[in-house]
């Protein structure tokens, strides 16, 4: 009895054993390859500790990170209001609104004007604006680490 309950891992290894050594020989081994990448790519925007999950990829011009508006709110858990009219952009988050105008130098914050340091821009059918500026409006902060290459956004998230 005892023989039989050590014979069965046996038999079952060789058999596995012998599978794989005939799978070599019919081609599987030529179809594998390993890859090795040359770097790990980063998400350039952290949220609270976490690699942003972004639709569209965020990119730096003239010194300022950009991110899409929709990346942007959903991360920090923000809602969006579009049209109408077409051009309408309203921004929600912790009881502060934001009214974006596409081509203005200017925002309304709770109905006051205040000025865009940088524009929204447009990029591969998505609205891109910069991370630190709306960010702020929001009163979130925004740390750059120029060593790591990467913004990191902190916020409560009540």
């Amino acid at each position: 009895m005892q023989t039989r309950r050590y014979l069965a891992p046996v038999v079952g290894t060789v058999f596995v054993a012998s599978l794989l050594l005939t799978s070599i020989g019919t081609g599987w081994s030529e179809q594998f390859k390993i890859i090795e990448r040359q770097k790990i790519e980063r998400e350039m925007v952290w949220f609270n500790g976490r690699e942003g999950d972004f639709e569209h990829k965020p990119f730096l011009k003239e010194g300022r990170v950009y991110v899409t508006l929709v990346d942007l709110m959903r991360h920090i858990k923000g809602t969006i209001l579009k049209g109408p009219p077409s051009d309408l952009i309203e921004l929600e988050r912790n009881s502060v609104l934001v009214r974006v105008l596409p081509g203005e130098s200017y925002v309304l914050i709770n109905g006051v004007e205040a000025d865009v340091e940088r524009a929204p821009v447009k990029h591969v059918g998505a609205l891109y604006v910069p991370l630190r500026f709306y960010c702020n409006l929001f009163g979130i902060a925004v740390e750059w680490s120029r060593i790591e290459h990467r913004a990191y956004v902190t916020f409560r998230t009540d």
